[in-house]
């Protein structure tokens, strides 16, 4: 906490009158005086975090982008090798998932709640952009952020994309099927 009364006393750009008459009308405000010294404190601490995000944007989209470029990949690369065995190509993206995810490679994970960072695309960023260990945490959790937003949309879009295709007849004709296995499931 500030002691204003001291700064006033030992301040030379001080433009107040410092006579002792001043400095016992100030002595009833110190507390208020020291509460706006810590709110300005609190606000320059503020602006400062806010730069640093800002300066910090570009290599959150760089990483956002690397991992949506490492995603895509997995995901063709899987895809097609299932086609290639006669599988569903779903299945070698949902394997190129795991193998990028948590599972395997730790390409693409997101924060766990201890906040370290085990990315090997964040320890890539980190590596070639020179990040500084304070600034590791806010571009992980801001990229995670994105990502996680980014495929709760996909998720919609696909939905949506399946309903557009489905065929009300032939989904009347497997109902009863279907119903079965979902209840068995």
């Amino acid at each position: 906490m500030v002691d204003l009364t001291n700064w006033l006393l030992h301040s030379s750009s001080a433009s107040l009158p410092l006579s002792p008459p001043f400095l016992s009308l100030l002595s009833p405000l110190s507390p208020l005086l020291a509460v706006a010294a810590d709110a300005i404190e609190s606000a320059t601490e503020a602006v400062t975090e806010v730069a640093t995000e800002a300066e910090n944007a570009p290599l959150v989209l760089a990483g956002v982008l690397v991992s949506l470029v490492v995603i895509y990949a997995a995901a063709k690369l899987g895809g097609e090798l299932c086609a290639r065995l006669n599988l569903p190509s779903v299945l070698g993206e949902l394997l190129g998932g795991v193998v990028i995810g948590v599972s395997a490679l730790h390409l693409l994970v997101f924060p766990d709640a201890a906040g370290e960072v085990h990315s090997l695309i964040i320890n890539f960023l980190q590596t070639t952009a020179g990040l500084e260990p304070a600034a590791i945490a806010s571009v992980f959790q801001s990229q995670s952020e994105v990502i996680s937003v980014l495929s709760e949309l996909g998720v919609i879009i696909l939905l949506f994309e399946i309903g557009l295709e489905s065929d009300l007849r032939e989904l009347i004709r497997v109902g009863p099927q279907a119903a079965v296995v979902a209840v068995v499931g």
